[in-house]
């Protein structure tokens, strides 16, 4: 049979009629749509239309169905952004603002689609919780978890797909989301919060100031990912972690989170073992943690490779000793309730 007597790849049918101008579809723009999938309860034969009425489908995922049968809002899609439903991007092309479509589409086309949808519900999990995404070897495929879409994928068919354009936005009226930006926007980022958190730590804003300090820290992580550990691109980024991961510990030590401030400077002294800051804030937090020792022999290392805070080390030494003379006190009486006469 000759190419030309094939069905068109998409058939599409305009349900209701959109406003304005066909937007202009450019890369990072928004695309907001809500969306229904439907396979036919009977499989057309080759060649053969699909059914006209909805009721010889059934609903097999929605962005109104909440979790974990849909993706429960409507789908941000952001143009160009590889979305793995490829021919769900070029229906949406073709759409004005407000206008509603039915998309009836070949297998072939069909075929990336509960895999995607599936990455849309776990995103939409309540419980965040990570599905363990198997192969099964009588399956032949990737099983994602929710049963409607395991069984097209078991068994796939023709779908139709009715979709609203609810609105479209400019990527210049909007802020981009971190996932789509480039690794030197992620960059400036970085630099952005750590500016930010400084600015609300002045204002005493602990909690807001580290909230943006750890992002800053996610952002590197990422980054560095990128890179081979050791070589200078890694180390150039991995050294960006040290100020953040220092001014993190005091926005920790004055909120009084100390385990938190102790983990933090641990991070900036693996960056740099005698930093300053980093000796000096993990002793504050272990002398508040009651670990005494190990807090004076980070006092002794701050007094031994900064000489110059000699005075701060002094007052701390003594406050680290009023507080051996508080807990050896604390112990015999603890001591004497134990072992003495009732």
């Amino acid at each position: 049979m000759s190419a030309s007597n094939e069905p068109p790849r998409v058939v599409k049918k305009i349900l209701a009629s959109g406003r304005g101008q066909l937007p202009a579809f450019e890369k990072d723009d928004k695309a907001i749509v809500d969306y229904e999938v439907f396979v036919p309860k009977v499989e057309p034969g080759p060649n053969q239309p699909m059914p006209e009425s909805l009721d010889d489908y059934r609903s097999v995922d929605s962005t109104r169905k909440a979790f974990p049968h849909g993706f429960g809002q409507p789908l941000e899609l952001v143009i160009g952004k590889q979305f793995n439903w490829t021919m769900f991007e070029t229906c949406v092309r073709t759409m004005l603002v407000n206008e509603i479509a039915q998309f009836d589409m070949q297998m072939r086309d069909a075929s990336p689609f509960p895999l995607t949808v599936a990455r849309l519900r776990d995103a939409a999990n309540p419980c965040k919780e990570k599905k363990h995404v198997h192969r099964c070897a009588a399956m032949g495929t990737a099983a994602t978890g929710y049963e409607e879409l395991d069984e097209y994928i078991q068994n796939p068919t023709p779908v139709r797909v009715i979709i609203n354009l609810k609105n479209y936005i400019s990527a210049n009226d909007y802020t981009a989301e971190r996932w789509q930006l480039n690794n030197e926007q992620r960059l400036e980022c970085v630099g952005s919060y750590r500016e930010e958190g400084n600015r609300l730590f002045k204002e005493k804003q602990y909690d807001a100031a580290k909230e943006k300090y750890r992002e800053a820290l996610t952002i590197l992580d990422t980054l560095i990912l990128n890179e081979k550990p050791g070589d200078p691109e890694w180390i150039e980024l991995d050294q960006k972690n040290l100020p953040l991961y220092l001014n993190l510990s005091q926005c920790y030590l004055n909120l009084g989170n100390y385990y938190e401030a102790i983990g933090a400077t641990e991070e900036a002294l693996k960056r740099d073992p005698t930093n300053e800051k980093g000796l000096f804030r993990k002793a504050k937090g272990l002398i508040a943690v009651w670990d005494l020792d190990t807090a004076e022999e980070c006092l002794q290392t701050l007094r031994s490779e900064h000489p110059s805070s000699e005075a701060v080390v002094a007052k701390e030494l003594e406050l680290l000793a009023a507080k051996r003379v508080e807990k050896l006190a604390s112990d015999k009486n603890v001591y004497k309730a134990m072992f003495g006469k009732k």
